[in-house]
């Protein structure tokens, strides 16, 4: 037997696998969502200035309260972890503004409640809306264009907020949004100039939202998920 048999072998599956997929690619459905990444903020040197198990720590206490913010949410999936991010979708854009705000607000209570080298940790978070293609896979996936924008909003960095909306997401879901500016500010229309090579069809365009924790700490309405699941009436 040779290299160059078992290197045969492995090129006749992926040219089946590739036939096979390419009419998965047809026959699986587009799915209008909204998509969501949150992210650890600089997961990676904390691990080299803290060492593996503190990495270790801060990493599972960040998956934990990604879970718990979105558990009540039933129609908001946890659909890919890709290191120290996750990936969300929902048919629905308020409960993944909800969870967002959850995430971020609770990020922030554990730097004043917790003693432990773990806290404070920041995340980052961005929204967007548009169109999916459902995978072949055995756990659910999706790829898309909006996806990839998703992706590129995700390297904004910004003094002022670590919470993006895609224009996409902002513009359908205005309305809502202004629901929530007794607490939440949201900022004007900003583009992401984007490097050679990473351009996509369309210009990234999102907003920055600011949420004044002081204000959300006292506010009641909306947010009837939660409420419910504590059994709660408004």
């Amino acid at each position: 037997m040779s290299i160059g048999l078992y290197a045969t072998r492995i090129s006749a599956e992926v040219l089946t696998k590739g036939e096979s997929s390419s009419m998965s690619y047809r026959e699986f459905p587009d799915v209008n969502y909204y998509w969501c990444m949150v992210d650890l903020v600089q997961s990676s040197n904390y691990r080299l200035v803290e060492g593996p198990e503190r990495g270790y720590l801060r990493g599972e206490s960040f998956f934990t309260l990604v879970r718990s913010a979105t558990r009540p949410y039933v129609d908001l999936r946890a659909f890919k972890e890709i290191g120290d991010a996750v990936l969300l979708c929902s048919d629905g854009f308020r409960p993944m503004f909800e969870a967002c705000v959850l995430m971020a607000v609770a990020a922030r209570h554990l730097a004043h409640v917790a003693a432990s080298p773990v806290y404070p940790f920041a995340i980052r978070l961005g929204i967007d809306f548009g169109l999916g293609k459902k995978l072949d896979r055995p756990q659910e996936d999706y790829l898309g264009e909006s996806i990839d924008r998703l992706a590129r909003l995700m390297s904004v960095r910004s003094a002022t907020s670590n919470f993006l909306i895609g224009e996409p997401a902002y513009t359908t879901n205005r309305r809502i949004l202004m629901e929530y500016e007794s607490f939440c500010e949201f900022s004007k229309p900003l583009r992401l100039d984007l490097p050679a090579g990473k351009q996509l069809s369309e210009l990234v365009v999102y907003r920055e939202v600011r949420i004044r924790h002081e204000d959300a700490t006292e506010f009641a309405d909306f947010f009837t998920e939660w409420r419910k699941a504590s059994g709660q009436r408004r």
